[in-house]
């Protein structure tokens, strides 16, 4: 009776972290995109939540444009899972990055990254 009962422990324990272990496994995966992903949107964030002012119509323009990435990046965050939803935010952060860039080159100002 008692080797039932030792069992009955076991065959519970490994049900309860296969699961917890596997989970750990597939979330790893995509970590470096995660992190990527998020730091690059934290990162256009800083440059067009309070962008400079600028006389410069085209600059106000890539800024706005570079903020619509921003707004974008974060929707596309919201949902990901994969390691390709991570990495199609990132590509959509950077798009925005470079247009901050432009920005700021259009403004003769260096690059603020």
């Amino acid at each position: 009776m008692t080797w039932v009962v030792l069992a009955a422990v076991v065959v519970l324990a490994l049900g309860a972290l296969v699961p917890v272990l596997l989970g750990r496994a597939r979330r790893t995966g995509s970590a470096d995109e995660e992190i990527t992903a998020r730091a690059r949107y934290s990162q256009l964030g800083h440059h067009v939540e309070h962008p400079v002012a600028t006389d410069d119509a085209e600059a106000a323009a890539l800024l706005r444009r570079g903020r619509e990435r921003w707004h974008a990046t974060g929707a596309a965050l919201a949902k990901a899972r994969s390691p390709q939803e991570f990495a199609l935010a990132a590509r959509i952060a950077a798009e925005g990055l470079d247009h901050v860039a432009a920005a700021y080159a259009r403004m003769g100002r260096p690059a603020p990254f």
